[in-house]
């Protein structure tokens, strides 16, 4: 099937609001590695069974490649069933899709670059430990009433995928010569497999040509716990040492999680008090550029001048500092490992990515999520209120530059 419309299909996808979807087909090529290295990890773990070894062991090394190579698959095959779906419910708008489906295949997307990375180190390093907590969590569904049907048909398909390759993993398990104590354990798995494929099994039986709408929720309802669950079995099946750290209500922390060598400070003085730094929200590395920017000095003194409740701004951003220090969260990087930077508009505040789940601003950040601290005051002056929110989704470096003065909006 080819992913461009024709001219009619380009203005219908317009019409309907529908946006771009190269960036989403791009990220489905680059993906199709992951299948390859699936098969390459799947055939050690074969190999090691039929070897009579267990699985508790497989090196660290390769069990932390194993949950690697499985998290960028999951993730691999949800963006490409939810594409795929848009695709065959709507070919008239093959290449474009409606924006949330868009939002929610890119956060599936964006985050196999990061597993196939460590999958690829793990399988170099004999050495390797992951530094991110596990098991990870999805990404966050997207929020649409009603679900579209494509999302829902994308999900089915997707659960059908995890399911058959968690169940040939499984098999490895198969063993009457585990210790009591590993049997315990296997018996756990199974029981979570079997949650997982109840609650598949029953989207699907109650899945029908015409769907009520409280059907319809329902559906959804179980076919996302069934991938969630899928998500952590595949996990806890390459490294199974996970299941007694769950049991414990203590996911495993990264190995490789040393505190940064440069403290944020987490104590910040209040405009008009002693110690106010009004360059706080800025990003650190290009604080200096800005500071040297006469047009950013205004931006800042007016966004600090029209915050309504500063004492709330800054108490986010010492949530995001404490978090770093912790190393909860650290400066997201591209495929090169080069800093993103920051955000394009006032206060040019930082990029970050999660490495443990954290809550900041009353926001739960997922492991390997990108976000930012946006503070803008642009649209005071017009009647708009004061803009102070977490935000969340794939940043790429770019040359525009957004001073959203109240008094001018300039954008350059």
């Amino acid at each position: 099937m080819t992913n461009q419309p024709g001219f009619f299909g380009k203005l219908l996808a317009i019409a309907q609001g529908e946006v771009s979807a190269e960036m989403l087909d791009a990220y489905r090529r680059a993906g199709n590695s992951v299948h390859e290295l699936l098969h390459q990890v799947e055939a050690q773990r074969l190999d090691r069974k039929i070897q009579g070894l267990n699985p508790w062991s497989v090196p660290p090394a390769l069990q932390a490649q194993l949950l690697c190579t499985w998290n960028a698959f999951a993730l691999q095959t949800l963006g490409n069933e939810f594409l795929e779906a848009d695709y065959q419910a709507n070919p008239a708008t093959v290449g474009y899709v409606p924006p949330k489906t868009a939002e929610q295949i890119l956060a599936f997307y964006t985050q196999v670059e990061g597993w196939l990375s460590r999958a690829r180190q793990a399988q170099s390093n004999p050495n390797y430990g992951l530094d991110v907590r596990i098991p990870a969590e999805l990404p966050s569904w997207s929020e649409v009433e009603p679900c579209p049907r494509s999302h829902l048909d994308g999900m089915r398909a997707a659960a059908r995928a995890m399911r058959n390759h968690t169940e040939a993993a499984m098999a490895v398990f198969e063993s009457d010569n585990l210790p009591a104590d590993k049997q315990a354990i296997v018996a756990r798995l199974r029981q979570m497999q079997a949650e997982a494929m109840t609650k598949a099994d029953y989207a699907e039986q109650l899945w029908g040509d015409r769907i009520s709408e409280p059907l319809h929720e329902q559906i959804e309802t179980y076919a996302k716990d069934a991938i969630e669950r899928y998500y952590q079995l595949g996990q806890l099946l390459a490294m199974p040492q996970l299941v007694e750290l769950l049991a414990m209500k203590t996911p495993r922390r990264p190995t490789q999680s040393a505190p940064p060598s440069v403290q944020m400070n987490c104590n910040l003085s209040l405009p008009g008090r002693a110690g106010f730094d009004p360059w706080c929200l800025t990003d650190p590395a290009s604080r200096d550029r800005w500071q040297r920017d006469s047009e950013a000095i205004e931006a800042i003194e007016e966004m600090w001048k029209h915050d309504p409740e500063p004492n709330r701004t800054l108490a986010i951003q010492a949530e995001i500092n404490a978090a770093f220090n912790r190393g909860e969260i650290a400066y997201a990087t591209d495929r090169s490992g080069r800093q993103i930077g920051h955000f394009y508009c006032c206060p040019w505040s930082s990029v970050y990515v999660v490495k443990y789940p954290v809550t900041i601003a009353g926001r739960r950040l997922r492991t390997l999520q990108e976000f930012t601290f946006v503070v803008d005051a642009d649209e005071v002056l017009e009647g708009g209120e004061f803009e102070r929110q977490i935000l969340v989704g794939s940043f790429q470096p770019t040359t525009e530059i957004g001073y959203c003065n109240p008094h001018e909006g300039r954008h350059h």
